[in-house]
C-alpha cells in the first residue's frame, strides 16, 4: 500500500499497438499482395495464354500500368485503408489518453477481426472487374479474337486468389497486436461469425491449387501450340522450297497456278502467287485480288525482317511462310496454313486437363477435409474439456492423446493442466475450510473483545463520574477550610499560632487546588478515551443502510467546523471535485474527513506555503480521495503504526488521545475501503483511502 499513487489506473497487461506501426505492417502488406500477387501472375499468364504480338504488348503493358493502379490501387489500397481508418482513430486516441471504453474497444475488436476477409473480397473483386474492363479495351484496340481472350478466364481465379488469399493472412498478421490488447482489455467478447480452421485451411488449399492449375495450364497449351506453329513453319518452308524448285524447271510462260494447291497445308491452308505492289496472281479462295485483303499484320514489314515464316496473332491465327522466285523476283509465294486444322491434339489435351484439374481437386478438397478433421477433432474434444470444467467445475476431464505431434503435447499439457487445478482445487477447499473455521474464531473473538471493549467503557464512566462528583465536592470544603483557617489566623494574632495556620492555609489552598486541577484533567482525559473507545466498538453495529452522497457536500460540512483553526493558523485550503452518487453512511465519512484534517492541521509544519488539499478520482470500481498537507510529516517505518490505536508519535502538545486514525481505518473498512499514507519526514504527507462504488455488504466491523 506505500507504494500506491494518487492517479492509479487499472494495470494493462499487454502494452498498446501504436497506430503508426500498425499502419505501416498494413500498407506493407497490402502493397506487397498488389505487386506481387497483382502484377506478377499477371504478367506471367498473359504472356502464357496469349503469346503477345508487339500491338498486344503494348496496350497490356498500357493496361498494367494504368488499369491495375487504378482497380487494385482502389481495391486493394483505398477501400481497406477507409475500412481500417476507424482502428487507426481509437488507437491514436487512447495513445493520447483518452480512457479506453468498452463499447468502443469491442467494435475495433470486431472491426480487426473480420477486416481481413473483407480486404480479401475486395482483393479479388479488384480481379473481376480488372479483368472485364481489361478484356474489353484489348478486344477493341487490338482486334484481339474472342477465343483468344476466353483463353484468360482462368486469371480471375489466379489473381484474385493468390492475392486474396496473401492479405487475408498478412492483414490478420499486421492486426495481431491490435486483436491481442482489445482482447486483453475485453476479457470476455461477445460471440461473433465463426470461421473455422477447416473452412480456412480448405480454402487456401483449394486457392493455392487453383493458381498452380492456373499456372500449368496455359503453360503446357502454350508449349503445345508454340511446336505446332514451328512445325508448321518448317513444313510450310519446305513446301514452298519444293514448289519453287519445281515451278523454276517450267518454262517462263507457264502457268504456275495448278502446282500451287500442292503446297497447300491443312484443310484450309493455301498458297497464293503475288507481285511487289500486293496484287495476288492467282486464284484465292475468297477471291481476294490484293493481299491487304487478307488483314495480315504489317505483312511488308514482316517479309522484309523474317525469314521465311512467322505467325500472325492478329485477327485470325495463322501461320505464313514466304519463298521468293528466284527466275521472277518480283513475284512471291506465299504459304498460310490454319493452326487450328492441326490442333485436335491440343483440343484432347485441354479437355483431358480439365478432367485432371477436376481430379485435382477432388482429390485436394479430399485431402484438406481429412487433415483439416485431425487438426479440429482434437481441438474440438479439448475445447469441449474445457468448457466442461468452466461450466461445471468437472475436473475429470480427460482429453484422450491420439497424435504424435503439436496436437499431442497440447493434450497431454492440458491433461496435466487439469491434474494440477484437480489438486489445488482440493487444497483451496482444505485451505477454505480452514479460513472460514478461523474466521469463525476471529469473528467471535472480536465480538467478544468489541462487547468487552464496549462494556469496560461504559462501566469505567461510572466511577470516573463518582470521581469527579466528589472532586467537585471538595472545592467548596476547601474553600471554605481556607476562610476558617484564615479566620482562627487573624484571631490568635497575638500569640504564634498565626504563623502556623497563615503556613497551613498557604499549604491547603495550594496543594489542595492542584490535587483538584489534576483529578479534574485525568477524569476529562479518561472520559475522552472511553467515549474514543465507544465510538470506534459502535462502528458497523446496527450501521444505517449505504446511501448515495455526494463527497463534495461532506466535505463542505466539515470545512465549515474548522474555518476559525484555518484562518487562525493560516492554512490555505485547495478543493478539487470530489465524486458523487458514492454509497457510504454521511456521518461516517463526515468523520473520516474531519479526522485526517483536523490531524493536517495539528501536525503543520513551518512551510513557507501551509496548505491543505482534498481531492479524489472516480475509477469503475471504486472512488479514490486523498487528503495532503505541508505538514511535518512521517518517517517511512512508522507509517503502518500510524493506524494503531493509541498510537502518538510526536512529542509536541496536540490535542487527541490517539485513536483518531485507528477510528478512521474501521470507518472505511466497513465501508469496504482501505486508507494508506505516503509520507517523508519533513515534506508532508498524502493520506489516501477509497470507498467501492457497488454496496458493501461482506465486511464488517466484525470482520
Amino acid at each position: 500500500m506505500k507504494e500506491h499513487n494518487i492517479e492509479m489506473s487499472v494495470p494493462v497487461q499487454l502494452p498498446m499497438p501504436t497506430a503508426k506501426r500498425t499502419q505501416a505492417r498494413l500498407l506493407r502488406a497490402w502493397l506487397i499482395g498488389l505487386t506481387i500477387f497483382g502484377y506478377g501472375p499477371a504478367f506471367t499468364y498473359g504472356h502464357l495464354a496469349w503469346l503477345f504480338n508487339e500491338n498486344q504488348w503494348r496496350m497490356t503493358y498500357l493496361l498494367y500500368f494504368t488499369e491495375v493502379p487504378l482497380v487494385g490501387g482502389f481495391c486493394a489500397l483505398l477501400l481497406p485503408w477507409l475500412w481500417y481508418r476507424p482502428i487507426h482513430r481509437a488507437l491514436t486516441a487512447w495513445a493520447g489518453g483518452v480512457a479506453v471504453e468498452r463499447a468502443r474497444c469491442s467494435a475495433v475488436y470486431e472491426l480487426a477481426l473480420f477486416l481481413p476477409w473483407r480486404i480479401s473480397l475486395a482483393c479479388f473483386a479488384a480481379a473481376f472487374f480488372g479483368y472485364l474492363i481489361g478484356i474489353v479495351i484489348l478486344h477493341l484496340t487490338t482486334n484481339q479474337p474472342w477465343v483468344e481472350i476466353a483463353k484468360t478466364l482462368p486469371a480471375i481465379p489466379l489473381v484474385g486468389g493468390m492475392m486474396g488469399a496473401f492479405c487475408y493472412y498478412a492483414t490478420a498478421r499486421a492486426l495481431h497486436p491490435v486483436l491481442a490488447w482489445c482482447s486483453s482489455q475485453l476479457r470476455t467478447t461477445r460471440p461473433v461469425h465463426l470461421h473455422s480452421l477447416a473452412e480456412k485451411f480448405l480454402v487456401t488449399t483449394c486457392v493455392l491449387a487453383i493458381a498452380t492449375l492456373c499456372l500449368v495450364q496455359p503453360a503446357a497449351y502454350t508449349l503445345g501450340q508454340v511446336v505446332t506453329e514451328r512445325h508448321l513453319q518448317e513444313r510450310s518452308q519446305a513446301r514452298l522450297e519444293a514448289l519453287a524448285h519445281r515451278l523454276s524447271l517450267l518454262e517462263r510462260e507457264g502457268d504456275p497456278t495448278p502446282l500451287l494447291p500442292e503446297a497447300a497445308i491443312g484443310r484450309r491452308g493455301y498458297v497464293l502467287l503475288i507481285d511487289s505492289s500486293g496484287r495476288i496472281a492467282s486464284p484465292h479462295p475468297r477471291h481476294y485480288t490484293d493481299i491487304g485483303q487478307e488483314g495480315f499484320f504489317q505483312f511488308w514489314a514482316q517479309l522484309r525482317k523474317q525469314e521465311g515464316a512467322w505467325v500472325d496473332r492478329v485477327g485470325r491465327h495463322r501461320v505464313i511462310a514466304a519463298r521468293q522466285l528466284s527466275e521472277r523476283p518480283e513475284r512471291w509465294l506465299i504459304a498460310v496454313t490454319d493452326p487450328a486444322d492441326f490442333a485436335l491434339p491440343l483440343s484432347h489435351f485441354m479437355q483431358f486437363s480439365w478432367i485432371v484439374i477436376l481430379e485435382v481437386m477432388f482429390v485436394v478438397f479430399l485431402f484438406g477435409r481429412y487433415f483439416t478433421r485431425g487438426i479440429t477433432t482434437p481441438l474440438g474434444e479439448l475445447t469441449r474439456a474445457a468448457q466442461r470444467i468452466a461450466d461445471y467445475n468437472d475436473f475429470s476431464s480427460h482429453v484422450p492423446v491420439t497424435t504424435n505431434d503439436e496436437l499431442g503435447e497440447v493434450a497431454r499439457a492440458f491433461n496435466r493442466m487439469v491434474e494440477q487445478l484437480h489438486l489445488s482445487q482440493e487444497s483451496l477447499e482444505e485451505h477454505a475450510k480452514r479460513l472460514e473455521r478461523s474466521t469463525q474464531e476471529l469473528s467471535a473473538l472480536n465480538t467478544e473483545m468489541e462487547d468487552l471493549l464496549r462494556v469496560v467503557s461504559h462501566d469505567l464512566r461510572a466511577p470516573l463520574i463518582n470521581i469527579q462528583g466528589f472532586s467537585q465536592r471538595l472545592e467548596p470544603l476547601m474553600q471554605q477550610t481556607i476562610r476558617t483557617l484564615g479566620q482562627l489566623a487573624a484571631a490568635h494574632r497575638d500569640n504564634g499560632l498565626a504563623d502556623d495556620l497563615q503556613a497551613l492555609k498557604a499549604s491547603v489552598e495550594g496543594r489542595f487546588a492542584e490535587s483538584l486541577r489534576f483529578i479534574s484533567k485525568g477524569v476529562e482525559k479518561m472520559d475522552a478515551l472511553l467515549s474514543s473507545l465507544l465510538a470506534v466498538s459502535r462502528v458497523g453495529r446496527k450501521a444505517d443502510p449505504l446511501q448515495p452522497n455526494h463527497l463534495d457536500d461532506i466535505l463542505t460540512d466539515v470545512l465549515a467546523t474548522f474555518d476559525h483553526q484555518l484562518k487562525e493558523r493560516a492554512i490555505e485550503i485547495i478543493r478539487h471535485p470530489l465524486p458523487s452518487d458514492v454509497p457510504c453512511r454521511r456521518n461516517e465519512i463526515n468523520q473520516v474527513f474531519s479526522n485526517l484534517i483536523s490531524n493536517a492541521i495539528n501536525f503543520m509544519g513551518p512551510a513557507e506555503r501551509r496548505f491543505i488539499e482534498v481531492g479524489g478520482s472516480a475509477f469503475p470500481d471504486r472512488v479514490e480521495c486523498y487528503v495532503r498537507d505541508t505538514g511535518i510529516g512521517i518517517n517511512p517505518e512508522d507509517q503502518e503504526r500510524v493506524f494503531q490505536m493509541f498510537t502518538r508519535l510526536e512529542a509536541i502538545d496536540t490535542p487527541g488521545e490517539g485513536v483518531g486514525l485507528a477510528y478512521v481505518k474501521k470507518i472505511l473498512r466497513s465501508h469496504g475501503g482501505q486508507i494508506w499514507v505516503i509520507s517523508q519526514r519533513g515534506q508532508g504527507s498524502t493520506f489516501i483511502f477509497t470507498l467501492p462504488l457497488q454496496p458493501y455488504q461482506v465486511m464488517t466491523a466484525r470482520g
